[in-house]
């Protein structure tokens, strides 16, 4: 269960790239750690353990009162050699993920900006002001400045990742930001359409920053890199925990995954502790925190001299623990994966549908009237999600819905809420129909349409219900309007 997410790991793999692609020098030194902390938007102990690496395998130097300072002579073959490598192994994975940037984060550009603060906009002129060799940074701190009156630490993490993976090396090699010169106007454009509250041209241009970018990571490619990546190609990856190292909220999810799927049924039993640990190859330690949360989402219950029993499904919330700030963290990550496809599920669900043959397109149709038939309303987001999931032209786009998806099982907290079948039913009827009709027609704009007033819905009744729980920091969800 380990993940080549963790923050470290990513630290130190930015500082290596930079040192051997000719950023910092021999005998020239590094940020400090806390200069890195702020940088990378990480913590101290994370920056540090990155740093320590570097030292353990004789790329720095790290002396107190003197700080970090490269110790490595590259020259300038072996520099080139070095991008060469780097890039041509992520070729395929860089190429697809700036594709996917669009779909995926145009619409959520936008509304962030709609709703910043004059105090966002502020600090984005500052950083647009500042010099080019802090641009690599200067670019984080500007994209956070964009999605920060979402209210979404999932999406962050998400924006973090994509950065780490993808813009810091493209930004890091300086002749890349000749691809951006004609661009210096972008910045006070943008704060010009939104102090005249000039909405749709806001939205063309976020879209066409965007797109500058996908043109200018191709151009890069086509110019610059001709190496053949030797082995298997590096693919991009996300973990939607900030400390991928936590195993406990991985193996829990495996488990309730496999709770709601039947695997477990209600009343059995879960293997033992000991059992679960050498099955899943984590600690004793990992398991009881992982059963603890299950616990707390009123999944299964622990019976003295019998073992862990599983709960119905109709019995979680009367079961769940919400005082617990654990389940209420998991809860959060669960609707700010909702904001995230309700922000983003237009785009995606059009180059999707776009993409497949008629059979494909048929298919999903007869899907959908199947669930509709079962009156199954209360999984419609999850099912069509997650054919969108699977049926992506773009591997980013797959890797990204998937693990968002993962985050609705934590609603199973909420699956003892006081509804009746017809009740739900009522709710979500309508809902089928508006997917269903223009699917047939093959209207795609249309089904899109209607799929993000769907998930805005979703959104908008999920964030009631979690409000009516008392779930600390819900209220900073912003739900979008139709986009």
């Amino acid at each position: 269960m380990n993940n080549n997410t963790d923050l470290r790991k990513v630290v130190y793999s930015v500082l290596l790239t930079q040192i051997q692609f000719g950023i910092y020098h021999y005998e020239e030194k590094l940020p400090t750690i806390e200069e890195t902390s702020m940088q990378l938007c990480v913590s101290v102990d994370t920056a540090r353990a990155a740093y320590l690496k570097l030292k353990e395998e004789g790329y720095i130097t790290l002396l107190k009162n003197v700080g970090a300072t490269v110790k490595v002579k590259y020259s300038p073959a072996e520099t080139e050699a070095f991008i060469q490598t780097f890039f041509s192994a992520r070729k395929s994975a860089m190429l697809d993920l700036v594709h996917s940037m669009l779909p995926l984060f145009g619409s959520a550009q936008w509304i962030g900006l709609r709703n910043a603060s004059h105090e966002s906009l502020h600090m984005m002129e500052q950083l647009f002001r500042q010099e080019k060799p802090a641009a690599p940074y200067a670019i984080l701190d500007y994209l956070n400045q964009k999605y920060i009156p979402l209210g979404n630490t999932l999406l962050m993490r998400l924006v973090w990742q994509i950065f780490m993976f993808l813009h810091d090396p493209f930004f890091c090699i300086e002749e890349n930001l000749q691809y951006f010169d004609n661009s210096e106007d972008y910045t006070p454009k943008i704060l010009s359409l939104w102090r005249n509250k000039d909405w749709s041209m806001l939205r063309i241009e976020v879209d066409h920053s965007i797109e500058r970018l996908s043109f200018a990571l191709s151009q890069f490619y086509e110019n610059k890199i001709d190496g053949i990546p030797e082995g298997k190609e590096i693919a991009f990856t996300w973990s939607s925990y900030k400390k991928s190292h936590q195993l406990c909220y991985s193996l829990a999810m495996e488990l309730l995954i496999s709770i709601s799927r039947g695997v477990y049924q209600a009343g059995s039993l879960l293997p033992s502790q000991k059992e679960l640990a050498e099955q899943k190859g984590v600690s004793l330690s990992t398991v009881r925190r992982a059963l603890d949360l299950l616990s707390s989402v009123g999944a299964i219950k622990s019976a003295k001299y019998v073992g862990t029993v599983v709960l119905p499904f109709d019995k979680a919330t009367e079961n769940s623990d919400f005082t617990k700030p654990v389940l209420q963290r998991r809860l959060l990550d669960m609707v700010e994966s909702l904001q995230i496809f309700a922000l983003s599920c237009k785009d995606v669900s059009l180059i999707t549908l776009n993409s497949l043959d008629s059979g494909s397109v048929e298919l999903l149709c007869q899907k959908l009237y199947v669930v509709k038939k079962c009156q199954r309303g209360e999984i419609l987001s999850y099912f069509i999600l997650d054919r969108i999931a699977e049926l992506a032209p773009y591997q980013a786009i797959r890797t990204i819905y998937s693990e968002l998806l993962r985050q609705f099982f934590w609603a199973y907290a909420l699956r003892g809420m006081n509804r009746s079948q017809e009740t739900i039913h009522t709710i979500y009827a309508p809902h089928f129909d508006a997917l269903i009709r223009p699917l047939e027609k093959g209207d795609f704009a249309q089904f899109s349409a209607n799929l993000e007033v769907f998930m805005i819905d979703e959104l908008s009744r999920t964030v009631d219900t979690l409000s009516q729980l008392g779930i600390t920091g819900v209220e900073n969800i912003l739900i979008p309007d139709s986009i």
